[in-house]
């Protein structure tokens, strides 16, 4: 068997808590179940207590590819030797177990599962694009036109399906949300921190995943429970909680599973102190902001400023100029999107990156720092600078695989060398512990609350021994304090339901 990675934390067993036990209680006699706590909460640990507890003969994990992580380390610190852990890619799988990992027939392993002729549990830890169209059809090209891995995993029944990260589930027309409510399976159970992204009718799909008999009408159950009203093209936009149905609301999400919190779990850990920092745009930057923000809003026959069908990517594209310079690659007219379309790439001068350079004149020996963007420009031009300056760091990207990225956060970010870790937020928000970092500096804000509640669950979590400060880098007069101000509101609908 090769080895998987070189772990620098000790692999003692997890010790079970009371609440833990409670949970556990509850939730084991249920076919369908959630479990809705903070990051860092020791969802993954009960999650595997609970496959134990149901005395399951076989299990599907899905969950991200960074978060595979967490599962490589808890699977056997929490469940016997005897249980095998399986990571399952589009073409092949791999038996984990300890350190080490050694590749193993796929289509043996589902024959197994199909058919139960095997003694001990077996569990299959996946990540989401395993379950898109595209890489069913990958997998079918590699088998000469047999079945794709999709084909495979729908003909199984499993005892147990754990979604993790379930909030991946929102978009009920994605294609993993579609074909992973095809699975078959006994117990379906989610996890997620922040059940909806940015309304409340997100959560349906979650509950539709769990048990479609009860949650079968996403339009049903937005209608019930969302307080909605027509905008000036006509369209239903909900803007909050239907009033009436809130404790209803509430009472369905307590009755599903438990939540925790950082602060009722982990007392000894300081509440992590959040900073906004604002910093004016150089002269270049302020002038393409402007030339973009002109042609961001229409107004309607009636004189009402209405929203352009490209607002978004127009939002979208604010956000990058406020965070540097932009350098124009090209510019074209789209047919298809009757605009202009300009390609542009993130360049020096930044005020944003001079203020994160400022941080480090500020940090005592030993201090480590995480930085997260939306755009991975950003991230490049601070490369640059760490290296001119000499600054260790790390970068997690894309072309990492999940053992990779799991040595990048779990290895390499903790030598006393590596005193920045860098990513993109969508890549290393979530699924990751960072504790050994006391800054977490965002030099932007995602549209989605989840996102930022996900990202600073990475160094607010347990085994942080410092107090954390949250560093929010804002421009002065841009989109940053309308993309705030949306964050705030989507906030006040998740605490409605979730906040005790």
């Amino acid at each position: 068997m090769e080895a998987l990675f070189d772990p620098l934390i000790s692999d003692a067993p997890y010790e079970m808590t009371d609440w833990q036990e409670r949970d556990l209680r509850y939730l084991a006699p249920m076919p369908y179940s959630a479990n809705w706590s903070q990051m860092g909460c020791y969802k993954t640990s009960t999650a595997l207590w609970l496959m134990e507890r149901k005395k399951v003969r076989n299990a599907l994990i899905i969950t991200s590819k960074v978060g595979k992580g967490a599962y490589f380390s808890d699977f056997y610190r929490c469940l016997p030797e005897s249980w095998e852990l399986y990571n399952l890619a589009i073409h092949d799988a791999q038996l984990i177990h300890g350190d080490f990992s050694k590749k193993v027939d796929q289509d043996e392993l589902f024959d197994e599962i199909d058919t139960g002729f095997h003694n001990y549990p077996k569990v299959i830890l996946a990540h989401y694009d395993v379950f898109t169209t595209a890489a069913n059809n990958t997998s079918r090209k590699r088998a000469e036109g047999g079945p794709g891995i999709l084909d495979k995993l729908k003909r199984l029944e499993f005892d147990f399906i754990l979604c993790d990260e379930a909030h991946r589930l929102k978009n009920r027309k994605a294609q993993w949300t579609i074909n992973i409510k095809k699975l078959k399976s006994l117990n379906r159970h989610v996890m997620s921190g922040t059940a909806f992204v940015n309304n409340p009718a997100e959560m349906w799909s979650l509950l539709n995943f769990l048990e479609k008999r009860e949650w079968g009408s996403y339009w049903s159950f937005r209608n019930y429970f969302c307080d909605q009203y027509l905008d000036a093209r006509g369209y239903r936009v909900i803007r909050g909680i239907e009033r009436s149905r809130l404790d209803e609301f509430r009472k369905l999400r307590k009755r599903l599973g438990p939540r925790h919190t950082m602060a009722t779990v982990h007392k000894g850990v300081p509440h992590p102190i959040e900073t906004e920092q604002y910093v004016d745009l150089n002269p270049t930057q302020r002038k393409m902001y402007r030339d973009i923000k002109s042609v961001l809003q229409t107004l309607d026959k009636n004189g009402e400023t209405i929203q352009s069908p490209n607002v978004l990517s127009q939002l979208n594209r604010l956000r990058q100029v406020a965070v540097a310079t932009p350098e124009v690659l090209s510019r074209q007219f789209s047919t298809k999107q009757q605009r202009m379309i300009t390609e542009i790439k993130l360049t020096e001068p930044s005020s944003k990156l001079d203020a994160v350079m400022e941080l480090f004149n500020e940090l005592d020996d030993g201090q480590k720092v995480v930085v997260f963007s939306n755009f991975k420009d950003p991230l490049d031009l601070l490369k640059l600078r760490f290296e001119k300056k000499g600054i260790g760091y790390v970068h997690m990207q894309e072309r990492h695989n999940e053992n990779e990225r799991y040595r990048i956060w779990h290895d390499e970010f903790r030598r006393p060398e590596r005193q920045v870790f860098l990513s993109t937020l969508a890549l290393g928000g979530e699924s990751i512990n960072l504790t050994c970092a006391q800054y977490l500096v965002f030099l932007d804000r995602s549209w989605s609350p989840a996102a930022m509640k996900q990202a600073i669950g990475r160094v607010y979590r347990p085994g942080q021994e410092h107090p954390v400060e949250v560093i929010f880098i804002n421009a002065n007069g841009t989109v940053d304090r309308y993309v705030l101000s949306k964050l705030q509101t989507k906030d006040k609908w998740f605490d409605q339901v979730f906040a005790d």
